[in-house]
């Protein structure tokens, strides 16, 4: 509910603004975009005072002060494309190079991107708009063509990497070279790794996931214990791809979990000040918000010995032994020039862990508090989950029989998402689409989810969670990919690691359904709001589920 009025309150102040035509001033637009960043960023401290190292008052005081609205103008004004021929959602005092209509308008987004968005697909249906968001102008389709479109296009026209550089932040925080030969190495160790290796991957993150499940949760007592729910899941899921990326013993260390834990939350919060800030004041704010880079430092004195076994390995046998580092030994033998360097293969590795652990983290939340403001369901999963387990037990085969698992945590999935826009793509040239759409060079552009997601000529009562939707249909599973369903993308840059991923979210989901009761806290009625930063969807951050273990648990 305070979510709710949060993003309501914010809409009010642009509807006053609506009503000011004459806004002109660079001075008004300050004074309103800072107070609204302000709000965001009290919001933020008040949802997860954790994140934010004890900097937040400085970072506040930046705020206040303007600082950040006038970096970005001149930053922004510097980039500005001629986008003058697609209409403006969001906020509308003048052209596109307008610096009041574009800064007022990525704070609206900043905080009702979904709202945004719906206005402009409600308004504009399958026709290309653009909406402004704090990293630059970009330019939103809807249209299914489209998506397919630009989906299969060559990364020499429509570039995925140069899009990628600012959306994610993981790159410049961790100063990984994103235009580098080598920065889609992660895409082809996964299919490749994963493909050769699939039962004894799936083996090895099933054991670290129990484990770490029997870990954190424990409780042997019949009190309920209540945890803070997306902080908890993290960690877990944090923990097991530390099996799939650096392997046993170094995975369960808990001085390299601890540095884990720290580098995600310390490049979380750079990608937050990554939206704030032009690219060449991002180091200064970046520094002074986290401890990122002595955590890098540290890391990469603890992985050390375990790139050093790799390279003997390599230097004695040629090829790297399959019994232990895999995925790392794989990373040490691809990596050449500056990326073989202890600290650069560190920072990738850790870039690595982040762009894969966040979206498990993110996915099984949402369906987690559905399921704990809805505890009806859990018998409906049980019975499909204990008969499964007791007669096969754990393993890809018998997981892959729970389709009752699967389709509640589509449904959550599509329900809720991780990102109101997806498919990310730069201009590296003036260039039409099929219809004639016309992209000039160095525009962004971008697929809006939700009209695929909740299209009511696809999906019966679309706005409506049914956790069993897509439970009689193999062929609707959460990991195929199609126009209707791109919860994992489409075409060529399709997650490559989805099978991996869904086969962590089923089988800790599932566990836990059928080892725990679950219940929502105390303190709400109804499921907690998602919390809402640009494009990103992420569950809400300080709700608690309570839980305790079920004595006739399998």
């Amino acid at each position: 509910m305070e979510q709710s009025l949060f993003a309501s309150d914010i809409r009010s102040i642009f509807e006053a603004l609506s009503l000011l035509k004459g806004i002109k001033t660079i001075s008004l637009a300050i004074s309103v975009s800072t107070r609204l960043l302000v709000l965001i960023f009290e919001r933020m401290m008040s949802q997860s005072p954790f994140m934010w190292n004890g900097h937040a008052p400085r970072i506040i005081l930046l705020l206040t002060s303007g600082v950040i609205p006038v970096l970005v103008f001149f930053s922004k004004r510097r980039r500005a494309q001629n986008l003058d021929d697609f209409p403006t959602v969001g906020c509308s005092f003048g052209p596109s190079r307008c610096f009041s209509n574009f800064y007022v308008g990525a704070s609206r987004f900043l905080v009702d991107a979904p709202g945004v968005l719906k206005e402009g697909y409600e308004k504009y249906g399958n026709k290309p708009f653009k909406v402004a968001t704090m990293l630059r102008w970009t330019v939103v389709l809807t249209d299914p063509q489209h998506m397919v479109e630009i989906a299969n296009a060559a990364e020499e026209d429509l570039s995925f990497r140069e899009a990628m550089k600012d959306i994610m932040g993981v790159d410049d925080a961790l100063k990984i070279n994103v235009g580098s030969p080598d920065h889609d190495l992660l895409a082809e160790l996964l299919k490749s790794h994963i493909a050769r290796n699939a039962t004894k991957i799936c083996a090895e993150v099933q054991d670290e996931l129990l484990t770490s499940l029997e870990t954190v949760l424990g409780n042997e007592s019949d009190d309920w214990t209540s945890i803070p729910a997306l902080s908890t899941v993290s960690r877990i899921m944090v923990q097991t791809w530390q099996r799939f990326f650096v392997g046993y013993p170094l995975c369960r260390n808990s001085e390299w979990s601890s540095l884990v834990a720290k580098i995600h939350k310390d490049v979380a919060i750079s990608s937050v000040i990554r939206r704030l800030v032009p690219s060449w004041a991002f180091p200064f704010f970046a520094r002074m918000a986290s401890n990122l880079e002595a955590n890098v430092d540290h890391a990469t004195m603890l992985l050390g010995p375990a790139v050093e076994a790799c390279t003997s390995e390599m230097d004695e046998y040629a090829v790297p032994n399959e019994k232990k580092f895999d995925f790392l030994a794989r990373l040490v033998r691809r990596s050449t020039g500056e990326d073989s360097l202890l600290r650069n293969l560190t920072a990738r590795l850790l870039g690595f862990t982040i762009a894969v652990s966040s979206t498990p983290s993110n996915t099984l939340t949402h369906a987690l508090y559905h399921l704990a403001i809805n505890p009806e369901f859990a018998q409906v999963l049980r019975d499909e989950v204990d008969p499964i387990v007791q007669r096969d037990g754990w393993n890809i085969q018998s997981v892959a029989k729970m389709s009752k698992i699967d389709s509640f945590l589509r449904e959550s999935a599509r329900i809720n998402g991780v990102s109101s826009l997806g498919f990310f793509r730069q201009a590296t040239r003036d260039l039409s689409l099929s219809d004639g759409t016309f992209l000039p060079e160095g525009c962004t552009i971008a697929v809006s989810l939700p009209p695929f997601h909740r299209d009511s000529t696809t999906y019966e009562a679309p706005d409506e969670f049914r956790p069993f939707r897509f439970s009689d249909n193999p062929e609707h599973s959460i990991t195929t990919i199609t126009p209707q369903w791109l919860f994992f993308g489409y075409g060529k840059h399709a997650c490559p690691g989805r099978f991996l991923l869904t086969y962590q979210l089923k089988v800790m989901f599932a566990y836990m359904i059928s080892a725990y009761d679950i219940r929502i806290g105390d303190e709400w009625t109804s499921r907690p709001p998602n919390f809402i930063f640009g494009e990103g969807i992420v569950p809400n951050l300080s709700a608690h589920v309570s839980y305790r273990r079920r004595r006739d648990a399998h």
